[in-house]
């Protein structure tokens, strides 16, 4: 990435909390002023990354730097360090702009706030993009966790699942007992970027962990809705979201008579029914579209996690990622704001429970994927008689069994699911610190892994 890339980001994302960061505690200048101002400079992050002088070369191809960006969570990224330089620098403001009531909908009882609009708005479209990526996985033809092929990274999640639960109960204080999912998931992104780093792009290795690190994220999403509620149970909730998903599935339906309901537009009221539904219910309503997407239609080939097709080239699902991209994007800027303001020092910062967090995710992680993908690979063999690690189809390399730690190091990097969970069971900022420092477990795999092919 060239240095002219790299200036205006830093300029468009820094600037802006530089200026936040010195309101201080007399400031007349409401919250909602600095929202509309995140939002233009991320517009024009948006616009300048896409113009011609911004391109990259990228396999050959001359494409947008913003594309690539994209690929490293750099928004994500960008949003933690401005909470990280804003809770150190005036915590009371920026405690004070997260909690700050922009307006209220009084017929849904909802105060809107700016850690609101993170969590439960613009954190829909994340999970949707996760949604679309298992969609595929388990229902495409060629599909990584389609019928046996996602045998083995189906067996790798249950273990990067149970290993860190019960490495985390084993460590924690009694107190945030209930808080065990915290280290469960799996960053997509980052652990995709760690394994193209290690193994490049073709190595079945790099497949194993998107399978396993998107079915991850499925059970996160899971676990948050059924035990991390956010209100009291409404049974009314459950009914709106079982309508969203009926005309969901009469648009599909419909598509294949009416071009309009072939459309990803068409599915955007099913998924307003689901996310007032899990709202009514005391869910968490940004899963609303985890509940649309898989009735989207598609293709039955996968046009790849970070596609880059033309519209008329790709499906409905495909250019339902593509339009939703910037939003993520944006979302994911200002769910880090929102949720990595946490002090390493002081009241509430790193303890126990920290520690458990970390350790849960580097060592449960580790030794859980492990685990359960020789116990999978030994299943296969006794009661099919037949078993082997992935082969790529393109390359002919072959999964060997020492990338199977590095795969679970690199499942280790929690950060974004973790943060989602660690506020869903209850914002303790000591939960977010280890979420946090997970990514350390993402250089640490690197290196180990440039060793153990460098020595080969």
């Amino acid at each position: 990435m060239t240095t002219r890339c790299c200036i205006p980001i830093a300029l468009t994302l820094l600037v802006p909390a530089v200026a936040m960061a010195s309101e201080g505690e007399n400031s007349t200048h409401g919250p909602v002023w600095w929202l509309i101002g995140l939002f233009t400079f991320q517009g024009i992050l948006i616009w300048l990354f896409t113009r011609r002088r911004y391109l990259v070369m990228k396999d050959g191809k001359l494409k947008p730097a913003f594309m690539e960006l994209q690929q490293f969570s750099i928004f994500l990224l960008a949003g933690a360090v401005v909470a990280q330089l804003w809770i150190h620098g005036e915590p009371y403001a920026y405690h004070a702009t997260m909690g700050d009531v922009l307006w209220t909908v009084p017929w849904i009882h909802v105060e809107v706030t700016l850690h609101f609009l993170a969590n439960e708005v613009l954190m829909a479209f994340f999970f949707g993009i996760a949604a679309k990526e298992l969609t595929e996985a388990t229902l495409q033809r060629d599909g990584p966790l389609r019928g046996m092929r996602g045998f083995l990274p189906m067996m790798a999640c249950l273990g990067g699942v149970v290993g860190p639960a019960l490495v985390y109960r084993i460590i924690c204080t009694r107190e945030m007992a209930g808080a065990w999912a915290v280290p469960c998931a799996t960053d997509i992104a980052f652990a995709w970027l760690g394994a193209r780093a290690i193994w490049g792009p073709k190595h079945p290795a790099v497949a194993f962990l998107l399978a396993l690190a998107v079915a991850d994220d499925f059970i996160g999403m899971g676990i948050i809705a059924v035990f991390y509620p956010q209100r009291d149970f409404n049974f009314g909730g459950l009914l709106l979201i079982a309508s969203g998903m009926a005309l969901a599935f009469a648009c599909n339906r419909g598509g294949k008579r009416i071009a309009l309901l072939g459309t990803w537009q068409a599915f955007i009221i099913p998924g307003a029914i689901c996310w007032f539904g899990l709202h009514l219910a005391g869910l968490h309503a940004a899963l609303a579209l985890v509940f649309v997407v898989p009735f989207i239609p598609m293709h039955n080939h996968d046009e790849g996690l970070f596609a880059n097709g033309h519209d008329g080239e790709l499906d409905a699902l495909n250019r339902f990622e593509h339009a939703h991209k910037p939003f993520v994007d944006v979302g994911l800027f200002f769910f880090g704001l929102a949720n990595a303001g946490v002090a390493w020092w002081g009241t509430g910062a790193w303890d126990r429970n920290s520690t458990a967090v970390l350790l849960g995710l580097g060592i449960g992680k580790t030794l859980g994927i492990t685990a359960m993908t020789v116990f999978g690979f030994v299943l296969l063999k006794l009661t099919r008689g037949t078993a082997s690690l992935p082969v790529s189809a393109e390359t002919g390399e072959r999964l060997v069994w020492r990338d199977v730690p590095l795969i679970g190091l690199l499942g280790a990097m929690g950060f974004t699911v973790a943060l989602f969970v660690a506020e869903a069971a209850g914002g303790q900022p000591s939960l977010k610190l280890g979420a946090l420092a997970s990514f350390a477990y993402l250089g640490l795999a690197i290196v180990l892994g440039k060793m153990l092919r460098g020595s080969t």
